[in-house]
């Protein structure tokens, strides 16, 4: 148990914070987006043997499959810590961190008809759990 007196809560909740906000970011995040132009395109491209030449629709596949590797090993990871969290823990971090508008933490302890002070204890003890290690220790800079 000493490894845990080391950790800096401050420093970890919002790294853990910032991780909530990436899961937002690739939730909401629209394939359009990265969607190539499409307009007339009249020029001669000579063919590279070397791989050097891509047009615009090879580098969109390109970042869409990286794009979308990238958010499934996220989501992948964030979900094994997600579902470690009890239901009243589950429910706190999606109506605070990963709903599209997130409530205020007095609409949240309202709604789930607890006091705010429970409502502070659950929601740190959640995010604790939740920090995928992405946990700072003292004298680290972040």
């Amino acid at each position: 148990m000493d490894i845990l007196k080391n950790i800096d809560g401050k420093a970890t909740q919002k790294a853990i914070e910032k991780v909530l906000r990436q899961y937002r970011t690739y939730q909401l995040t629209t394939p359009e987006d990265m969607l190539p132009t499409i307009t007339a395109n009249y020029t001669l491209n000579m063919p590279s043997y070397s791989g050097g030449f891509h047009s615009k629709v090879e580098n969109a596949a390109i970042r869409n499959v990286e794009h979308y590797k990238q958010a499934k090993a996220f989501f992948e990871r964030f979900n094994r810590g997600f579902y470690k969290l009890s239901q009243k823990e589950r429910q706190i971090i999606v109506m605070a961190c990963l709903e599209e508008t997130p409530l205020f933490n007095y609409q949240i302890s309202k709604k789930l008809n607890i006091s705010e002070r429970t409502f502070y204890r659950i929601k740190a003890q959640a995010l604790y759990k939740l920090a995928l290690r992405v946990e700072v220790y003292e004298g680290e800079s972040q």
